[in-house]
C-alpha cells in the first residue's frame, strides 16, 4: 500500500510540475491544456494572503463597500432577509407600513401580480428606486428568488431600505390562497 501511495505522489508531482509551453496558437488545443485556461495556473497560498485596504477608487464610495460588507456579514444572522408568505402576512397584519415590489419584467407583471405591488424590473431598480415610498419596509418578489435577493441587497446597501425577499414569489403567494391581479 505504501508503494501505491509513493506512485500516486510521484505521478501528482510530475503532473503539477510539468512545464507547459505557449505556442500562441489556441486552435485545436484541449481546454485543459490551453494557456487561456487559468485553472492550471498556480494559486497563492492562504497563508500569504493579507488584508487589503479598500479605497474609493474609480469613483466608487468606500461607504458602499462598508455597507455591502455589513450586509453580507449580517445576512446569515437575519435569515438572509427572507420571509415566506405566512411570515409576511403576519408582519403586515401588525404593521401596514410595507411596500411590495415586483422586479419581474413588465410583461409578467401585466399578466398577474400581487395586489398593490409596484413593478420595477430588476434592471431598472437603481434608476427607479424613488418609486418606492420612503419610510416603508419593502418585500421584493420575482420569478426567481435569486433576482429578488439581488434587489434586496441593492435596496439595503444603496437605498438604505429595510427590504426582504418574499420566498417563492407570486407562485407561493397563490399557493397560500392569496389573490392576484390579472
Amino acid at each position: 500500500m505504501l508503494d501505491d501511495q509513493i506512485k500516486v505522489d510521484l505521478m501528482n508531482k510530475q503532473i503539477l510540475e510539468e512545464k507547459k509551453t505557449d505556442t500562441n496558437s489556441y486552435k485545436g488545443l484541449p481546454w485543459a491544456t490551453s494557456s487561456l485556461n487559468d485553472s492550471n495556473k498556480k494559486t497563492t497560498s492562504l497563508e500569504s494572503i493579507s488584508a487589503v485596504q479598500i479605497s474609493s477608487g474609480q469613483g466608487l464610495s468606500s461607504d458602499y463597500v462598508v455597507k455591502t460588507d455589513s450586509f453580507l456579514k449580517d445576512a446569515m444572522n437575519n435569515g438572509f432577509y427572507v420571509l415566506n408568505v405566512a411570515e409576511f402576512l403576519n408582519k403586515t397584519s401588525a404593521d401596514k407600513n410595507w411596500a411590495i415590489v415586483d422586479v419581474r419584467p413588465a410583461q409578467l407583471y401585466a399578466n398577474s401580480h400581487i395586489p398593490g405591488a409596484i413593478n420595477i424590473p430588476l434592471a431598472d431598480l437603481i434608476s427607479q428606486m424613488g418609486m418606492i415610498p420612503a419610510g416603508q419596509k419593502v418585500v421584493v418578489y420575482c420569478a426567481i428568488d435569486t433576482n429578488a435577493a439581488f434587489a434586496v441587497q441593492t435596496l439595503r446597501v444603496y437605498g438604505g431600505r429595510d427590504a426582504f425577499v418574499l420566498l417563492g414569489g407570486i407562485v407561493a403567494w397563490q399557493a397560500a390562497g392569496m389573490p392576484v391581479v390579472t
